[in-house]
């Protein structure tokens, strides 16, 4: 059982028609009476018997053929009628069970199927889309060209993808075959065909055609041009980046072409390179190319990559007329023509070939128009032969009149070359001039001639002030601007600028006026120095006066407060600091008092009759001896002027004391705030009574100064 399955997906694979229609039967092209009737296994092989039935629809016939156990058969001629529909099925017998294939209709005079598209077809591919060359079959009566299909398989599918192809031209012996393959990759392409008549059968499948990957980007070239040589060759180095990572089936294609020579095709070359070179010289004359870099592997051709090899023009000027001339071109050619006559529009050259050959081209060109195609002469020239060749110089412009010749070994190289402008144009150049005191700049157009290399040699200025005799300067033809210095201020000139050409004499004629500015009044200049003088000189002084200014206000509004610098305490004596007293801690009051003392100050009553112009010292009254709780002090103290009584304790902490016996008023007070608000603090500092631990200390200055001292209370 599991044979003929196998069979029947080996007969799907070759054709796909079994499946469709059970049993099928053709011929082959151009064998009218050789049919062949095959169906798939439908029993057990060796014990299934076949009997193969046709039914012919215009005869009302029907032919019921033995065949055995074998799943083909060849009809005899006789037995079947080709030219009318037939109905064919197959009846298989095993055992006591019957199976019958479908019924299949078939105009046997038309049921063809053509033999394999054979494999080695070459092909492209661009965009997607596969072109092949096909072979068109050579069956008699088949008028259209048959129908075509490809099936393919990309890297990383898991099955085939069949797609319909088209036929875009015939030719004698060829069809053009395009698939669309959609996306870029590579592929296993198969094809097979089949005739156009509906009972015509699809051939098997072509032999696999391997696809690579398109060539999407062209190479990157980059080149170096050398410049022309005394052999009238120069050398161009090429290179270029592989155009893919898995290139070994990738070459390149290098195609040059002259373009002002047209016999240069034939004997020019396309140059083939493997996949393994990057880069490559050429040898080449003098005239223009065109060079196209292509890569190409079995896929087809990628995008050309062109590069335009313009035109040598080192070389241009005529051999010098005479050796007596002030002046000599700019550059003397390698390259010249041995004698060049101009009549009227009519130029005659005379060159000499410098090695043998067999071709040369005589090109006349008029740039920036494109390249016109030269005369070719095919014909042997010996070395150090004289020809002749003429050209035309109607129109106005630049020429460039170049000879090219070609042997075998050299290929090809330029002989002679010249640049001439023709022109009736004045040789002296519109200027425009600007003037200043002792110096003018002169500003023209750059000339035609310039662009014509050769035509133009260098531009001459010649100028004189009034009454001087006139001075010659010359500069290069690429100049636009000229300036003339150490020029008289107030005087007037005359100046002009002429072009030097290849046939002029170098002549220069001041045709062109102007005067220099006369020199102004020079208190003008330093005035006008002086206003930006002014703003860098002004900042820095509007800043320290701002800052000066600032100072002093701050001084007056926010006087400084006095420091304790330079003073010292009084020593504590030994019995103070004997460890058998009592100590108070720092934040401890050193006597008991009431709260209320802080707030409310009790006045001595005889202070209320004295007299206000005058002080007088009262003694301190005696303190009271501290109860058993806590032993009180005895403490050095200073009462202000004019109070009696004892100050309470929070405002002995906190009072700063003047000296004794010095007046103080108020007047005086503010004078003296004044004094240190402008000298700062340059008086003695006040003694200040402090409260350190359970003494009051009085700092002293440095000078020794000391109040009254007061008896302690015993």
């Amino acid at each position: 059982m599991l044979g003929w399955l196998l069979a029947a997906l080996a007969a799907l694979a070759q054709g796909g028609t079994v499946a469709a229609h059970g049993v099928s039967c053709w011929k082959k092209c151009n064998t009218p009476k050789l049919f062949r009737c095959s169906w798939p296994p439908l029993g057990p092989a060796g014990s299934t018997f076949y009997t193969l039935n046709f039914c012919f629809e215009k005869q009302n016939l029907c032919r019921h053929l033995k065949v055995g156990t074998a799943t083909s058969y060849r009809p005899p001629h006789r037995e079947v009628y080709i030219f009318e529909n037939t109905t064919a099925w197959v009846e298989a017998r095993w055992g006591d069970q019957v199976h019958r294939t479908p019924n299949h209709t078939l105009y046997l005079d038309k049921a063809v199927k053509l033999d394999p598209l054979p494999s080695g077809m070459s092909f492209s591919k661009t965009g997607g889309q596969l072109r092949v060359r096909v072979p068109q079959p050579q069956c008699h009566g088949m008028e259209q060209p048959p129908q075509r299909e490809a099936r393919f398989w990309r890297v990383g599918d898991s099955s085939w993808t069949q797609v319909t192809c088209e036929t875009v031209m015939v030719t004698g012996e060829d069809d053009s075959v395009t698939c669309a393959l959609g996306v870029n990759g590579t592929f296993v392409v198969q094809l097979r065909h089949k005739p156009q008549h509906w009972s015509s059968y699809w051939s098997d499948w072509s032999s696999n055609i391997s696809v690579p990957e398109e060539i999407l980007a062209s190479p990157v070239l980059s080149h170096q041009l050398g410049k022309l040589g005394r052999d009238g060759q120069r050398v161009l180095r090429l290179s270029w980046q592989p155009v893919l990572k898995e290139q070994r089936n990738v070459t390149y294609k290098l195609d040059v072409r002259m373009l002002a020579c047209g016999c240069a095709e034939s004997d020019e070359k396309d140059t083939v390179l493997g996949w393994e070179v990057t880069e490559h010289n050429l040898t080449l004359s003098g005239a223009e190319y065109e060079i196209l870099l292509t890569a190409v592997n079995t896929a087809g051709p990628g995008p050309a990559q062109q590069l335009r090899v313009p035109a040598e023009q080192r070389a241009g000027t005529r051999p010098s007329r005479s050796a007596e001339l002030p002046w000599q071109p700019s550059f003397l050619p390698d390259l010249s023509f041995k004698e060049i006559s101009v009549a009227g529009s009519t130029v005659t050259v005379q060159w000499e070939a410098p090695v043998a050959g067999s071709t040369f081209c005589f090109e006349q060109q008029t740039p920036p128009e494109p390249p016109k195609q030269g005369v070719c002469i095919r014909q042997e020239f010996p070395a150090n032969s004289i020809h002749v060749e003429r050209g035309s110089l109607a129109a106005p412009g630049c020429h460039r009149l170049a000879v090219h010749g070609w042997d075998e070994k050299r290929g090809w190289a330029t002989f002679a070359l010249w640049h001439h402008y023709a022109s009736n144009d004045s040789l002296a150049v519109p200027i425009n001039i600007s003037t200043a005191d002792a110096a003018v700049v002169l500003q023209w157009k750059p000339s035609p001639r310039a662009a014509c290399p050769g035509a133009l040699a260098k531009y001459r200025i010649c100028h004189a002030a009034e009454g001087d005799n006139v001075t010659y300067s010359e500069v290069d033809a690429t100049a636009s601007n000229y300036t003339l210095q150490n020029l008289q201020p107030g005087t007037a000139h005359r100046v002009g600028v002429w072009e030097v050409t290849e046939d002029s004499e170098g002549t220069c004629r001041a045709w062109w006026h102007f005067q220099t500015k006369a020199l102004g009044p020079q208190g003008a200049a330093w005035r006008g120095n002086l206003k930006y003088l002014g703003i860098p000189l002004g900042l820095p002084v509007a800043a320290a006066i701002y800052y000066l200014s600032k100072r002093r206000a701050r001084r007056l509004l926010f006087p400084p407060l006095p420091k304790p610098v330079g003073t010292k305490a009084i020593q504590f004596s030994a019995g103070e600091m004997s460890q058998g007293q009592p100590r108070t801690g720092l934040l401890e009051p050193s006597e008991r008092f009431n709260p209320a003392e802080l707030l409310l100050t009790e006045p001595d009553p005889s202070e209320e009759t004295a007299d206000t112009g005058t002080q007088t010292a009262v003694p301190h009254p005696d303190v009271s001896q501290p109860g058993p709780a806590l032993e009180k002090p005895a403490a050095a103290v200073v009462s202000p002027p004019g109070y009696g009584g004892e100050l309470p304790f929070a405002y002995r902490r906190q009072e700063m004391l003047s000296p004794v016996g010095s007046p103080v008023s108020g007047s005086e007070e503010e004078e003296e705030e004044e004094e240190e608000g402008r000298q700062g603090l340059h008086q003695p500092l006040i003694p200040i009574a402090l409260l350190i631990s359970d003494k009051p200390i009085i700092i002293r200055d440095e000078e020794g100064w000391d109040p009254s001292p007061e008896k302690s209370v015993p």
